[in-house]
Formats: C-alpha cells, sequence, structure tokens
C-alpha cells in the first residue's frame, strides 16, 4: 500500500494551531500551550500517534467534562522526598509537567523525589516528561496508566492498559539516553493509525472482539492488545499499573473501565521519579562514566545489515532538529479531521 498523502507545515505555525484549538476549546492560555506542547513534540519526534492525531478526542474530553478546561491544580500530600499531586481533571500534560517540575526541586533538595499525580488525563509521550527530569541533570522516570486496552497472559479481554515507561538518564552530552515504550507489543495510537490509513497491523499484536488473533486495525481497535514480548511485558504491564494506580489511589482495570463509562471520570494516576546523581557522589564522575560507556557502546563491531548503533533516543533527537529545520509532515487525513474541529470552534485553518 502506498504512504498516505502528507501535508508540509511548519513548525511554529503548527505548534500555534495546536494552541488556539484547545485555548478556543475552553482550556486556560496555560494549560493550552502545556497540552499543545506534548503533542508538538510528539510530531517533531516523528511520532503522529501521540501528536495532532490526539487533538481531536483531546477537544472532545473538554466538551464532555471529563477534562477540566479551568482546572487548579495543587499539592494534596508532601513528605520530604515524596508528594501526591491533585490535578483536578486538568489535561494531562499540566498535571505531569506540574509533578515533574515538583519532582525534579524536591529531588535537588532531598536526593531523590517520586510524585503521584491525580485525577489528570491522557499525557501523550511519556517519554515527553522524563526527558524534562534529565535535562534538568536528573534521572527521570515516569509510567502513567491507561483505561484498560490490553489482554492478560492467557486471558482474551481487556483488563491492563498499555502502561508505558519512560527512563531518562542525563548522557554528559546535549542530549539525555531516553527509552521510552508501552508494555503492549504495539501501542494503540498505531492501532488508530493503521486503522485511518486502512493497513493491517503485524502480526500477534492483538485480539479481536472474538479473543482470536487478528491484523485487522478495526477489529483490534474493539478487541484487546497483547502484551510486548509475551511475560515480560505482561509483567512490566501489570506492575505499571499498580504503580500509576493504587499506590497512588487511583483505580485499575475494571474499576478504571466503569469509572470512566459511569462517571466520566479518568480516575487513573501518573508517577514520576527523579533522582539527582550527586545523591551518590561526584556528579561529574558519573556524567564521564556514562559519555565513556556510550562512546563504548557506539564504537561495537557492526552486526550484518547495521550501519550504526543508535544510542535510545538518538533517532528522535536527529529526527526532531531535522523537522525543525526542515517542516512537519502531517498525514493529510490527520489534518483534515483538524481542520474540521477548527470549522467547529471557529478557528482559522492555516494555509
Amino acid at each position: 500500500m502506498s504512504e498516505p498523502t502528507q501535508r508540509i507545515v511548519d513548525p511554529d505555525i503548527l505548534r500555534g494551531f495546536m494552541v488556539r484549538l484547545l485555548a478556543t476549546a475552553g482550556c486556560t492560555e496555560e494549560a493550552a500551550a502545556a497540552g499543545a506542547e506534548s503533542l508538538y513534540e510528539a510530531e517533531l519526534r516523528g511520532y503522529g500517534t501521540h501528536g495532532l492525531l490526539r487533538l481531536p478526542s483531546m477537544v472532545q474530553r473538554v466538551r464532555s467534562g471529563m477534562i477540566n478546561a479551568r482546572a487548579k491544580v495543587r499539592v494534596a500530600m508532601e513528605r520530604e522526598g515524596s508528594a501526591l499531586v491533585d490535578a483536578d481533571r486538568t489535561l494531562g500534560a499540566v498535571g505531569a509537567l506540574f509533578g515533574a517540575d515538583l519532582a525534579i526541586r524536591k529531588a535537588k533538595r532531598a536526593g531523590c523525589c517520586a510524585v503521584g499525580v491525580l485525577n489528570g488525563n491522557h499525557i501523550s509521550m511519556a517519554g515527553f516528561y522524563a526527558e524534562k527530569i534529565a535535562r534538568a541533570g536528573c534521572v527521570g522516570m515516569i509510567t502513567t496508566m491507561t483505561t484498560p486496552l490490553a489482554h492478560v497472559l492467557g486471558g482474551k479481554e481487556r483488563l491492563l492498559g498499555t502502561n508505558p515507561l519512560a527512563i531518562a538518564v542525563p548522557s554528559g552530552g546535549d542530549d539525555p539516553i531516553l527509552v521510552d515504550f508501552a508494555t503492549t507489543a504495539i501501542s494503540f495510537g498505531t492501532v488508530l493509525k493503521s486503522q485511518a490509513r486502512g493497513e493491517a497491523i503485524p502480526e500477534g499484536v492483538a485480539l479481536g472482539p472474538d479473543g482470536e488473533p487478528t491484523t485487522d486495525a478495526s477489529q483490534a481497535a474493539r478487541g484487546a492488545l497483547t502484551p510486548l514480548a509475551a511475560h515480560k511485558g505482561y509483567g512490566l504491564s501489570l506492575v505499571m499499573g499498580l504503580l500509576a494506580g493504587p499506590l497512588l489511589g487511583a483505580k485499575v482495570g475494571a474499576d478504571l473501565a466503569r469509572s470512566i463509562a459511569e462517571k466520566n471520570h479518568y480516575d487513573k494516576g501518573d508517577l514520576l521519579i527523579a533522582i539527582d546523581p550527586a545523591s551518590f557522589g561526584d556528579p561529574v564522575a558519573f556524567g564521564e562514566a556514562v559519555r565513556a560507556h556510550l562512546l563504548e557502546v557506539k564504537s561495537s563491531p557492526l552486526a550484518p545489515g547495521f550501519s550504526e548503533i543508535r544510542i535510545p533516543g538518538e533517532r528522535s533527537f536527529r529526527e526532531r532538529a531535522r523537522r525543525l529545520e526542515e517542516c512537519v509532515p502531517i498525514e493529510e487525513g490527520v489534518w483534515e479531521a483538524a481542520a474540521a474541529l477548527a470549522g467547529e470552534l471557529g478557528v482559522a485553518v492555516p494555509e
């Protein structure tokens, strides 16, 4: 199947368009900027599954009341090395960014800090927040709950979220090491993207509504995703869900699904952790050790079929720089959906 038609958009124009859509939908200026930034950064890195594609559903949640457009985020509980944030049903990015900033500040004083965020919403790309922590000089980690979209190993009903895990480590250079992945074989965004394109998904990554394996994206969207790497992804997803759910006082599994369906409340959590390397010794020495090991990794002899060895996150940082220099390609179908939304809101669509 041929690649879908793409529209080439100036980065600044794209970000401004996203901000205007969210602001016109009722979000405060600050919330609209934060929500747009999370989607924009995903587009810059080539992760369209977590970019503009997600904006119409975000606006729909504002309209339905699932997202509180005028929320007041607050710290509900706090200790020296931890905090619990009540995000007041704000945009996911607003609560997660608040949590990341708080984790950084407290880690600089206490050595490390874990921050839980309750009453938020979908945060888009988890690595965005881990990277923010790493660029402040700390090791950053984040996991988050999603609505149940995956089956357990040996089961067939939706019970687990895609529950991503992102870890960012300062590299001693310009960009951190950044690992960011869903605990399912593919993300739900990939299913939505394949469905919109009319493309099949790979074998072994999802079940249909009948509980049978499927490569039909439309069936997978109504069925259940398969855990990443069998028992490994299953175990990770289960544990990440407990850390971003009951540990913080949020719901998980069927309880979360009921909260969404019956109360229009995305009662899930985000867990962000910041670790200051100075807590364990000389941060300069840590940076030098990281750089030396990365050089060792990059210099490893190449296996057949490989042209280079990349550090986790390297591809996305390269793509970000390229798209900032050139432009951002947006699939025509995704752009048309955003343009239709703009028409409903009375927002001018960029030429």
